[in-house]
């Protein structure tokens, strides 16, 4: 509700706030005096009649005790004239005379009354209960239409005469006594008056406090309408038009300031922001124009990128190809470099079984070296040891024996240095030849060595040809040194040259394993190089997707600085 009140309601509301809260007070105040003074006076008048009831009564008692009046027991004949000259009997009729003219109603409740119109209701009841718990004095209730004024009356001496002792006995006016004692509480005076008077009053001055108080806020709306519509609602009005016209785009002219107050001070703010306004639009307005050139230019970088990235998405797939070529050219080369290992491992151990060959070889050829030695002094002393013939005829067979046996073991090591230097190829083809000598060396040893046989074989036949036959094998001798001489040279140099052998296919052997390590390093490197080119290849099409999206937002970028420009031409500077 209060938001859909226009502001000269609100401002108009708020100046009346204060005087209508005011009046209210005011006239709440006024009414509760009014209120406050019909009660009091009419309490007043209330605890006039209970004083003047007590003092009559009082007053009797006095007369009864000083002998003014007859006492209460010469009137015993007589019920009806006791009655009348007991104290409080006289103080009620007293007080009960002149209540209607007085405008008041006059009661005396208490408790098992001998006359039953004093009997109480509910709520003089409670009051007397009250009064007999407490010591009060008396008790005033106000209601709507009337006030109840409520005064003890406690027992006094001369009550004792027809309520005092003893308890049950008929008294003088012809009652029960009740056996009360002096001070005791259980009757009070009670003085109902109206207050319609009161309230009528009150009414009187509501309305009167009310129709001064409308006119005196019409008088204030009036004037604060005025003094609104001066000083706040022009002011406003001029300023929601200006602001209707910058809701349009027209951000000319200025508000005209009439004031120094707080308004005046928003209208000053006003203009400045207005003004503040037109050279925002009008940067903005050049800023578009600059951002349609670079929307531009940024579209033919997008095109461009986006070639590039296409020209490099192209080639990194051809690296990418070539590498993985590449890589598998690598595994077959690391293939045929780890066979070309083994079969040089194989040769190494060959040229170290030659060499072994070689070497056992050399050893026998120093001992047929020995032999023929020993051949040549036998041969020597055989002249002289011709009745010992028969002797070294055994001894030369077991020689020859020997002989044989060498020759038949180097015919077989130079059968097996052939088979090595042809499994060797081309680098043992030299040795080949050396083999095959030593071959026909140990064909001719076993040669002489069965001529030898045979002659010892003559010798033990016949004695008479040893001389001669010493002189042949003497020769033979002699030759078979020059042979083994040979051999053992041959085979020196052989043994030499194998080992040089062993040692350059152990370097080619260990040459071969770097390489190989090498070409997997390679095949390593290029399966890495692989897979870069292919994230290459992939960050080429993320590029490209970007420059896609780079176009496409240059584009948009280029649009809205159109859409931009378009708003700023429908702002009026």
């Amino acid at each position: 509700m209060w938001y859909r009140l226009s502001l000269t309601w609100k401002v108009l509301l708020i100046i009346l706030c204060g005087p209508i809260l005011l009046a209210v007070v005011m006239a709440y105040l006024h009414i509760s005096d009014i209120q406050e003074a019909a009660i009091n006076g009419r309490l007043k008048e209330s605890r006039s009649v209970v004083m003047m009831a007590e003092s009559v009564r009082e007053d009797m008692a006095h007369k009864h005790k000083v002998g003014v009046l007859r006492p209460l027991d010469e009137l015993s004949s007589d019920p009806a004239k006791l009655l009348q000259a007991v104290p409080i009997v006289t103080s009620m009729n007293t007080a009960a005379a002149k209540a209607a003219e007085a405008g008041y109603e006059f009661r005396v409740p208490k408790e098992s009354p001998r006359n039953p119109k004093n009997a109480p209701n509910a709520l003089e009841r409670e009051v007397l209960a009250e009064f007999s718990r407490t010591n009060l004095a008396e008790k005033v209730i106000v209601e709507k239409d009337r006030l109840l004024y409520f005064k003890p009356i406690r027992l006094s001496e001369d009550c004792m005469y027809c309520h005092g002792d003893p308890k049950g006995e008929k008294d003088p006016t012809g009652g029960v006594k009740e056996g009360w004692k002096p001070g005791e509480v259980h009757g009070a005076f009670v003085i109902i008056s109206s207050l319609k008077e009161a309230n009528e009053a009150v009414t009187m001055a509501a309305l009167s406090v009310g129709g001064w108080t409308f006119g005196i806020l019409i008088i204030l709306g009036v004037l604060g309408w005025l003094l609104v519509r001066a000083s706040l609602l022009k002011p406003l009005r001029s300023t929601g038009e200006f602001l209707k016209r910058m809701a349009t785009g027209d951000m000319s002219g200025e508000l005209k300031i009439d004031s120094g107050d707080e308004l005046g001070r928003m209208q000053m703010d006003l203009n400045n922001m207005a003004s503040s306004l037109r050279g925002i639009v009008t940067e903005i307005t050049q800023r578009a124009k600059v951002l349609m050139g670079s929307s531009a230019e940024l579209e033919k970088m997008s095109d461009g990128m986006l070639k590039n990235a296409e020209d490099l998405s192209m080639k990194s797939n051809t690296v990418a190809t070539a590498s993985e070529e590449m890589n598998a050219n690598m595994n077959t080369v690391a293939a045929a470099m780890e066979q070309a290992s083994v079969n040089v491992g194989t040769v190494a151990a060959a040229a170290e079984e030659m060499s072994s060959t070689i070497s056992e070889i050399a050893g026998t050829t120093d001992k047929t070296r020995e032999v023929t030695m020993r051949a040549v002094d036998k041969a020597t002393s055989a002249s002289e040891r011709v009745d010992k013939l028969g002797v070294a005829a055994r001894e030369i067979g077991k020689v020859t024996e020997a002989i044989n046996a060498i020759s038949s073991q180097t015919n077989l090591l130079a059968l097996n240095a052939t088979i090595e230097a042809a499994r060797a190829g081309d680098a043992g083809k030299g040795f080949a030849v050396v083999a095959n000598e030593i071959k026909e060396l140990a064909n001719q040893t076993a040669t002489a060595t069965d001529e030898i046989r045979q002659r010892i074989e003559g010798i033990q036949t016949s004695t008479s040809a040893t001389v001669e036959e010493i002189a042949q094998v003497m020769a033979v001798i002699g030759e078979v040194r020059d042979f083994v001489s040979t051999i053992a040279a041959a085979v020196e140099q052989q043994s030499a040259a194998t080992k040089e052998i062993a040692e350059n296919v152990g370097q080619a052997s260990l040459g071969i394993q770097e390489v190989n390590e090498n070409v997997s390093q390679a095949s390593m490197v290029t399966g890495e190089i692989a897979k870069d080119i292919v994230q290459v290849s992939d960050a080429s099409g993320h590029i490209s997707g970007n420059s896609t999206e780079l176009k496409q937002s240059s584009e948009n970028l280029s649009l809205l600085a159109g859409a931009l420009e378009q708003l700023v031409k429908k702002f009026k500077l």
